[in-house]
């Protein structure tokens, strides 16, 4: 059995899933990278009055009219506002308020003249330079109007985002529940990192690779403790942690081994099973099922095979569910740099690295179980099946995926 395609596999995905994106409120601090849940207005204008954008002198510009170094116009000065102060009273003509940086501008005033084209005066002033009405004016609602659309539901919170919630009033901000994941490596062979390594066993680098990458997504991740690599032993602690997750991804166990134990675990569960095999290489033993109207996605054990997996389908799965379309992979082309000889019976994904719209292998081994390779790339060239080979200088469908970090 070849599988089913990649696409067909992720319809499959979406038409079993269950979206429940549920609302929290957070203090604004705490709300950075985090989802808006819902669209916020300004309640008020920013600035919330016409204010001054320098240090210097308010007044009419009709009385500067002429004014200059040779034949300076001298005006009274009526009073001094400075920022967070207000002037009350209306200035007349032939009248000046000193004013500072951020103050409102007083009633009756329509520019503000910097102090240095002044004789800084504080009973009187002379002008030194002639100005036309709303010079150096910062207008209420210059940069955000009252009743204006600040953000829609669906963007991503940044510190500038923030602090324009901030510059409104806003102390706390809804935002979407981080999508809840639950991760088990499963496996005889995997020893826990800081344990001694016997013979026939290797570390679980799956464990911190999906961990982290599903942490770099904004999923909240809940890491399962290894089982005995038993059908019953990991139905009972899935079982256990179900309530706790909104989507569940395993990796090992998938593939025809006597040891590959999730086939076993899906009828224990009593889960309706979706798919086994996608028509991928690497990580072609994708098994997934629904249970309890939440995903098991059963990933391939191999460290590469796992990534890719994670890459190709965990990814677009969490963007369907969170609703955050910049959750999803980036597609893109590029032209080769070198050559790959091999051939692809199978649509195939191999390693590489992507900059300026060229693309360049900086290694040989594609092998599915190989780590190190995967710090060397940024990308993942899409091979389809059938392919002989790759030529210097064809174009390639590439999807960025950064695996240096």
């Amino acid at each position: 059995m070849v599988g089913i395609s990649l696409e067909e596999a992720l319809d499959l995905l979406e038409q079993a899933s269950r979206i429940d994106i549920k609302v929290e409120k957070l203090l604004l601090h705490a709300a950075n990278g985090r989802i808006l849940a819902k669209d916020y207005y300004a309640p008020i204008s920013n600035p919330p009055f016409d204010r001054s954008p320098l240090d210097g002198y308010a007044f009419k510009a009709e009385d500067s009219s002429g004014a200059s170094m040779d034949r300076p116009v001298t005006l009274k000065v009526k009073g001094v506002v400075y920022a967070g102060e207000y002037y009350e009273a209306e200035v007349n003509s032939q009248e000046a308020v000193r004013i500072m940086t951020g103050a409102p501008i007083p009633k009756g005033c329509d520019c503000v003249l910097r102090q240095e084209d002044t004789d800084e005066g504080e009973v009187e002033v002379q002008i030194y330079k002639a100005l036309k009405p709303f010079d150096n004016y910062c207008f209420k609602g210059e940069d955000i109007k009252e009743g204006h659309l600040l953000l829609k539901a669906g963007e991503k919170l940044s510190p500038v985002k923030l602090g324009i919630l901030a510059s409104m009033g806003f102390q706390e901000v809804e935002v979407r529940q981080p999508l809840r994941m639950g991760l088990l490596c499963t496996g005889d062979e995997l020893t826990p990192i800081g344990e001694d390594l016997k013979p026939g066993k290797i570390y679980n680098a799956n464990e911190v690779m999906i961990q982290t990458k599903a942490m770099e997504l904004g999923i909240q991740i809940q890491v399962l403790k290894m089982q005995q690599d038993t059908p019953e032993a990991v139905a009972k602690c899935l079982e256990e942690h179900w309530d706790e997750i909104d989507l569940m991804v395993t990796t090992g166990g998938v593939s025809v081994g006597k040891k590959d134990i999730m086939h076993d675990v899906i009828n224990l569960l009593g889960a309706k099973r979706l798919f086994w095999r996608i028509a991928i290489q690497p990580g072609t033993p994708v098994l997934a099922a629904c249970y309890k109207e939440k995903l098991l996605i059963g990933l391939s054990g191999n460290p590469f095979a796992a990534l890719a997996n994670f890459e190709l389908i965990i990814r677009p799965v969490v963007a369907y569910l969170t609703q955050d379309e910049m959750l999803k992979p980036i597609h893109t082309t590029g032209i080769m740099e070198n050559e790959f000889k091999k051939k692809s019976i199978k649509r195939r994904f191999i390693r590489a690295y992507f900059e300026d719209g060229k693309v360049k292998l900086n290694h040989n081994n594609h092998a599915s179980g190989a780590l190190y390779t995967m710090s060397l790339c940024n990308a993942l060239i899409d091979i389809p099946a059938g392919s002989t080979g790759l030529d210097i200088g064809e174009e390639v469908k590439v999807i960025l995926v950064d695996t240096r970090g």
